[in-house]
This record gives C-alpha cells, sequence and structure tokens, in this order.
C-alpha cells in the first residue's frame, strides 16, 4: 500500500451548548498498486475551540457515519481520484451542519 493522503479540514462551526466547535472532515488515502485500488477511508468528527479541550475531538448523531470508498484506477490518477472523493465528503459533512445551536 502507498500513501496517498492524509488530510483534514475544518468544514464549518457549530454552537454545542453555548460552545463553538469546528466541524471536520477527515481522508486518510492509499493505493495498492499490485490491484490498482485506491482505499479511501472517511471521518467527520467536532473540535471544540476552548483552549481548555485542546487536541480532544467529539462525534455527533448527526454526523455522518465514517466511510471507506474503493476505486479502482491507474496509479497517476489516486491522487486526483482520492481528491475528489475527499471534495465530496466535505460537501456531505458540511451539509449535515445543523442551522440552530445544539442544546
Amino acid at each position: 500500500m502507498h500513501g496517498i493522503i492524509d488530510i483534514s479540514k475544518v468544514v464549518g462551526t457549530v454552537q454545542i451548548h453555548g460552545q463553538t466547535h469546528e466541524v471536520c472532515a477527515e481522508a486518510d488515502a492509499s493505493f495498492n498498486r499490485s490491484t490498482h485500488e485506491l482505499t479511501v477511508k472517511l471521518r467527520s468528527f467536532l473540535h471544540s475551540e476552548e483552549q481548555t479541550h485542546v487536541g480532544e475531538v467529539f462525534t455527533a448523531s448527526w454526523l455522518p457515519d465514517p466511510e471507506v470508498i474503493v476505486e479502482h484506477g491507474e496509479s497517476e490518477e489516486a491522487s486526483s481520484m482520492a481528491k475528489d472523493v475527499f471534495a465530496s465528503w466535505c460537501r456531505k459533512v458540511q451539509a449535515s451542519i445543523p442551522s440552530e445551536p445544539v442544546a
């Protein structure tokens, strides 16, 4: 397996119990050259902006469940394929953000 990308991105914020949390999307992609399989592991999580919780991550029921996407292609295409999968995941996670503060 050859690592392609390991990336996370803040796609929005949400208020939970009066505290601001960043909504994050993450992807870890690898490519198997012998089978021509790209595997992208996707997850989403919350990160508190409060200094007392630095480094801690949280989940919420409204976030999409983790996914594993497997695509077939050539090694030259693997990076752009992984970036496309991640961009789609970011849109999905962003769309899940509640429009009202969470109590």
